[in-house]
């Protein structure tokens, strides 16, 4: 674990915009030297905290306002009927009710049906009870699956969906898991004690924890804790870029900050190509988007750069929102390179990248990766579709889907 005090922001694109961009320069104390510790496509995870507002909102809740800060004894209960039972390791042996819904449970959790079985039991009204005892239940399954998973209702949205319920905080401690660090792609690679991320912020109402945290340290840092606590971990399913990976092609399709680890990628082959291994780059495509070019084309000198220096071979960039695009979004691009792309996909040598928004956004790229394959080879969709599975079986085809943090 890293403990980094020194963190400075810049942003990307102009605020008050449909999503704003902001790059994060991590250094540490010197004491350890990041640049040889991670390479191109690993991560940071980020000890991130509950909204302080959503914290007191479940204080009120299960009347613990007024003992918030009032330090607690944290221990099992008797009887206990499982076997062998223990307290969850991330809870403190003693902890105040608002640190453990701040820093240690997850209350944005997906409600799994035996909480909503367990608050059932603390809810005053008959029908709000029953209720949650329905979606708890088999035969309930068709409701949960509308009502909780369609909308991504979450275990806030729950409590306040059944107003009446009023579970302790013990039943918490119980059925919520901890509150997880967040994973985001490093954006460079080789700068000594140093490294970035870039990040969005949506103006759409939805506010993410780590984003939201990191953003009101770099605004407010006098609210906050002024330390930034991280470690180095790597992507699941793994999303690496290595020294064997340098002479083959690669294909790197990214919107949006879904480019973010491709910055490493190429900082990489630029640091290969001006030492003096003999090393015979292969050729390297990134495909990206942005709304509009003006205002939030993340990066375009760093990359127009790379292009110059003979690091990236092809850029293509789609941009959604200006009149005058040639490409509106990352698949028209896929459609209209198909004939080169999919022949250097079908290369041994080469290697496809894909990063970016996974629940909509990557399967549609994906299926219109297909769909050229399908037209390029000759062969029924089904058949490209499983051989781009079989790709990602071998390891030719990287596919990282990034969660809103």
């Amino acid at each position: 674990m890293n403990v980094l005090e020194q963190f400075k922001a810049t942003a990307l694109t102009l605020p008050k915009q449909p999503a704003h961009f902001i790059e994060t320069n991590l250094a540490d104390s010197g004491e350890v030297n990041m640049g040889e510790e991670y390479f191109p496509g690993d991560a940071i995870g980020i000890l991130t905290y509950n909204l302080p507002s959503e914290v007191d909102y479940v204080l009120d809740r299960l009347h613990l306002l007024e003992s918030a800060n009032k330090t607690y004894e944290v221990k099992l209960a008797k009887p206990i009927k499982k076997k062998n039972p223990e307290l969850p390791h991330y809870v403190p042996k003693y902890v105040t009710p608002r640190r453990l819904l701040l820093e240690c449970l997850d209350i944005r959790i997906t409600p799994r049906k035996a909480l909503l079985q367990a608050m059932a039991g603390y809810t005053g009204d008959e029908c709000e009870k029953r209720l949650l005892e329905i979606l708890a239940s088999k035969e309930g399954s068709n409701l949960y699956n509308e009502l909780i998973l369609k909308n991504e209702m979450n275990f806030l949205h729950m409590l306040k969906y059944v107003a009446s319920c009023r579970p302790p905080l013990a039943l918490l401690i119980e059925h919520l898991p901890r509150l997880q660090a967040r994973p985001y792609s490093i954006a460079s690679y080789g700068r000594e004690n140093q490294m970035r991320i870039a990040f969005a912020m949506l103006n759409d109402g939805k506010v993410g924890l780590t984003t939201h945290m990191l953003e009101s340290k770099l605004l407010h840092p006098s609210k906050w804790d002024k330390y930034l606590y991280i470690y180095l971990r790597q992507l699941k399913p793994v999303f690496h870029y290595r020294e064997e990976d340098l002479e083959k092609n690669i294909v790197m399709i990214g919107p949006g900050t879904g480019m973010s680890p491709y910055l490493g990628f190429l900082e990489y082959r630029k640091g290969a190509k001006a030492s003096n291994r003999k090393v015979k780059l292969g050729t390297a495509w990134l495909i990206t988007s942005c709304r509009y070019r003006n205002r939030n084309y993340l990066y375009e000198e760093e990359l127009k750069q790379h292009v110059r220096d003979g690091v990236l071979d092809q850029l293509h960039v789609a941009s959604s929102r200006d009149a005058d695009s040639q490409y509106k979004f990352v698949q028209e691009v896929i459609e209209d390179h198909k004939e080169e792309l999919i022949d250097l996909l079908l290369d041994d040598g080469t290697k496809l990248y894909l990063c970016g928004e996974g629940r909509t956004m990557l399967p549609r790229i994906q299926d219109t990766i297909v769909t050229c394959m399908s037209k390029v080879k000759g062969i029924p969709k089904t058949e490209a579709a499983d051989l781009l599975a079989e790709y990602r079986k071998t390891g030719k085809y990287l596919y990282y889907s990034m969660i809103r943090y």
